[in-house]
């Protein structure tokens, strides 16, 4: 904008002094046609100067503010895509957290359960054989009994014959 107000102003002047110059020096009718025309001529020119200057700056100043626009988009769209890039990892790294926590309840789940499982099994398994032992001992017992009966039973009838025959 800086650039157009200096060239506009730049115009202004060179055809200002360009007048001035003109007027000061006094002239005959004719030459003062021509030197009216040839002002107008210059003051065209130096408007058609500061149009094209001011064009040109104005299309180097909308170049460079698409530029800049574009190169901002691109910034904004790289900016966008490491953010999603970022967000899909921690994503990523939570399903695989997750995946490994489950995978190690489950472990320690089963572990506890096979523990608990052989536990009870070796407590039925002690039961069972003290059940057995208890039962050698009692059918120990009773066979002893049977035997010291039959034993006596037979005693008593051995003596019991010679008692009779005697």
């Amino acid at each position: 904008m800086n650039a157009i107000k200096t060239t506009l102003a730049m115009a202004l002047v060179a055809a200002t002094t360009s007048t001035m110059a003109a007027t000061a020096v006094e002239q005959k009718p004719a030459t003062v046609v021509e030197a009216v025309k040839a002002q107008a001529v210059e003051a065209k020119t130096a408007t058609v100067a500061a149009a094209k200057a001011t064009k040109d700056v104005v299309k180097n100043q909308v170049a460079v503010a698409e530029k800049a626009t574009e190169t901002k988009t691109l910034t904004i769209k790289e900016t966008t895509k490491a953010k999603a890039v970022d967000a899909k990892k921690a994503v990523v790294e939570k399903a695989e957290t997750a995946k490994e926590a489950t995978v190690a309840k489950t472990v320690a789940a089963k572990d506890a359960t096979v523990t608990r499982t052989m536990e009870a099994k070796e407590t039925v398994v002690a039961k069972t054989e003290a059940v057995k032992a208890e039962a050698k001992k009692d059918c120990a017992k009773k066979c002893a009994e049977k035997k010291a009966e039959a034993a006596k039973a037979e005693k008593k009838g051995f003596f019991s014959w010679f008692k009779k025959s005697a």
